[in-house]
């Protein structure tokens, strides 16, 4: 089947959407078109609420976070783990409950809502002729801030996978579009990106998930030797982008959104592979390492090990789990 020139995600609305098997999912979006409107203060109060029985119920989603904690900060001990999640649950719960903030406020209204550092690193790009790649962990508030970027009129785009309700996937690539930006399906392949970027737009890379052994280099990721892929420093090249590093926090004292742009990498890729992914890893540990509590450490980073193995690292502990049993 030949792919359209431009597949953007199909953000038409479709009929099966109002299927009653889709009744909850619409009415936690109404939920959410509430919690957007709610004072700051007392939705967060809610999500540490909720955040606290996380911690409780959400025993498979806890030990993968609480493993990666282990093998990226041998120096915390048990307690120090068990803080440090208690406090990234939190702001993920915080951020979750404020998710539709983009698409029921004021543009003006959502936009003020960031605090920004390091702009001036920035500016001076898109005064260019050469596209940039932002590159951005998977913080809780990555979404925020590639809104943010598009409501500032720039001219984005990204790569996402599908979720797996489509109602669900409907309304969340509807925000991240509501701007203009472009989102595309990871399971068309980078051209369609690779064709926005030498058109003009930038691209919003996300660069810290495991795609298995086939397509990736092993690269150290806080020391511990993690399945990476080297697309970043190819991109790069292929493009003649910049690289931008850039990290969001939410910062829960003030109740705002805190956007960190680090200087372009310099000579940048520089020609060896593994050379120029593992910057790109030290650049995320850079960024991640004061700020530990805002990473989405309950995804998979270290799923693939160099010595292979057909389980899976995290799926005997998660087993036990299920079997009642400690991981």
């Amino acid at each position: 089947m030949s792919i359209p020139k431009d597949p953007v995600f199909d953000l038409s609305f479709k009929a099966q959407f109002l299927h009653p098997r889709y009744w909850l999912t619409w009415f936690s979006i109404a939920l959410h078109v509430l919690l957007a409107w709610t004072p700051v203060f007392l939705r967060d109060q809610l999500a540490a609420a909720i955040a606290a029985l996380l911690v409780r119920f959400a025993k498979k989603q806890c030990y993968i976070a609480s493993t990666n904690l282990e093998l990226c900060f041998p120096d915390l001990d048990a307690a120090g783990r068990k803080a440090l999640l208690r406090d990234s649950l939190r702001i993920g719960a915080q951020t979750f409950l404020a998710f539709a903030e983009a698409s029921f406020l004021p543009r003006q209204k959502f936009l003020a809502r960031f605090d920004i550092e390091g702009w001036e690193h920035v500016a001076p790009l898109l005064e260019g002729d050469r596209p940039i790649i932002f590159m951005i962990p998977h913080s809780w508030s990555i979404d925020m801030a590639g809104l943010y970027m598009t409501g500032r009129g720039l001219s984005m785009c990204t790569m996402m996978h599908s979720a797996k309700n489509p109602v669900y996937d409907w309304f969340i690539n509807r925000q991240r579009a509501c701007f203009g930006g472009k989102v595309y399906e990871r399971s068309v392949g980078i051209k369609p990106a690779i064709r926005a970027l030498k058109e003009g737009r930038h691209f919003f890379y996300l660069p810290d998930q495991d795609h298995g052994a086939d397509a990736s280099v092993f690269v150290p990721f806080f020391g511990e030797p993690k399945a990476t892929l080297p697309t970043l420093p190819k991109l790069a090249k292929l493009t003649n982008a910049w690289v931008v590093p850039m990290f969001a926090s939410y910062n829960p004292g003030s109740g705002r959104y805190h956007l960190l742009y680090r200087p372009a990498l310099e000579a940048y890729p520089g020609g060896d592979l593994l050379t120029d992914t593992r910057r790109m890893n030290e650049e995320i540990e850079i960024m991640l390492n004061p700020r530990r509590e805002q990473y989405m450490w309950f995804l998979k980073y270290f799923q693939t090990r160099p010595d292979g193995g057909p389980d899976g690292f995290y799926e005997p502990g998660i087993r036990r789990i299920r079997q009642g049993l400690a991981p």
